[in-house]
Order: C-alpha cells, then structure tokens, then sequence
C-alpha cells in the first residue's frame, strides 16, 4: 500500500470516530490486507462502499493490474467514496458504481477472485447469490459483522458453512467476526 493512501486510512480514522461512521476499522483492515497480499487476487469487489475505507484497503493491497469494483446503493456516499479513493491515489485501479448489488452483478462482465461484503446484513444471502455466477473456483468471499448480526445472517451463514460449494471460517474481532468462505465452484 502507497504511502499516500496509508495517510489517506489516518486521516479517515480520524473522521470515521468522530463521526460515528462504522467502518471496517484498523484490525479487520490489517486481516483484509493481509489475506489480499497473500493471495493476489486480480478482480475485487465490494458491496457496500459507505465512504471508501475498506475499497481504499483493498486496492491499496491489490497486485499490479489488479482492479476493484465498488458497489454502493446510496448515490451520495458512493461519491464520496470515489472522492477518498481519489484521494488516496487509487482511481485508475478502482470503479465505483452507484446501485442495488443484488440487481448490478449480473450486468458485470468480470470474474471475481475476491469479495468484500458489508452492507445491508439482512442481503448477505441474496448478495451472494447474485455474485456466485461472478466467483472465480477459489475465490476468497469476505462478510463482515457476522458475529454481531448472527442472526440476521443465518441463511448467509448455513450456505457458506453447509452448501459444499465453500470452505468456511469465522475469523474472531472481539465482539464481532468475518466469515471467511473460499468458492469450491
């Protein structure tokens, strides 16, 4: 990751606690980039932008040539989020599209080797579903908040955990948890 977009994490760390955003935060951050790094994903995407945080993460992680696409519903923060991405040097590596995931990933021509998903926790399942036909054969799935929204995620978590189409771990944050889910095919 570029020093410019580093700096660019600081200062949003900084505005993110002020104003009670809920971004992913400094330890998932840390876990995301780390499973990037390891894996060298080419094609990302992200449901769920809010102001860029977590797409500023990933595309900082991303190998050369690696692009992520943003999917945010609300118009205004999905600016935003293109503005921080700006910001922190990362545009060319990066599109931002304004949007319900559910109805804008079957339109996309790419294949996903990596997933973030952090948005509406009730949508996990029906985001998924709707980006199965997009996932590369092992590709990395991230959901976010599955410990504090358990149960508003079941359905997400028994396909994850019981279909056969995946390899699947919850990863610990204290109060909360990543699911971690590798796609079989």
């Amino acid at each position: 990751m570029t020093k410019r977009a580093r700096s660019m994490l600081r200062q949003m760390d900084r505005i993110t606690r002020s104003w009670f955003l809920p971004t992913i935060g400094r330890e998932k951050a840390t876990f995301i980039g780390r499973l990037i790094d390891k894996r060298r994903p080419k094609r990302a995407v992200e449901i769920g932008s809010l102001i860029g945080y977590s797409a500023i993460v990933i595309a900082g992680h991303l190998p050369p040539g690696g692009r992520l696409t943003c999917i945010e519903l609300n118009p205004y923060l999905a600016m935003i989020a293109e503005e921080n991405l700006t910001a922190a040097g990362l545009a060319t590596r990066t599109r931002v599209i304004t949007g319900d995931a559910r109805r804008v990933l079957p339109f996309l021509g790419s294949r996903f080797d990596f997933a973030l998903i952090d948005a509406t926790k009730e949508e996990y399942f029906e985001y998924l579903r709707a980006l199965e036909p997009r996932l590369a054969r092992g590709a990395l799935v991230v959901a976010d908040n599955t410990r504090l929204y358990r149960s508003r995620l079941k359905d997400y978590l028994a396909h994850v955990r019981r279909s056969g189409r995946y390899e699947s771990r919850e990863q610990g944050f204290g109060k909360d948890a990543m699911e971690v889910s590798r796609f079989l095919g």
